[in-house]
């Protein structure tokens, strides 16, 4: 897959289109000022979590979610 996300170059092709899949879907449910914390460039780390078969999503204000294949997230 072209023009991966930096923070996330490590992720297999499936496992990116995951992240993005879910991250549009969590931004739509937040208002917009609250988004603006949460911008693509604000993900500071994002790690598989093989046990839970989930990514784990890190943002610059400290927040993290796990983001699963089904499109949702926690």
């Amino acid at each position: 897959m072209a023009n991966k996300l930096e923070v996330a170059s490590h992720l297999t092709d499936d496992e990116h289109s995951i992240l993005l899949n879910v991250y549009h879907k969590h931004m739509k449910a937040m208002g917009e000022e609250e988004r603006k914390q949460y911008a693509l460039g604000n993900i500071k780390k994002v790690k598989g979590n093989v046990q839970e078969q989930c990514l784990e999503v890190y943002f610059k204000n400290g927040e993290w979610f796990k983001y699963f294949a089904n499109g949702t997230w926690g």
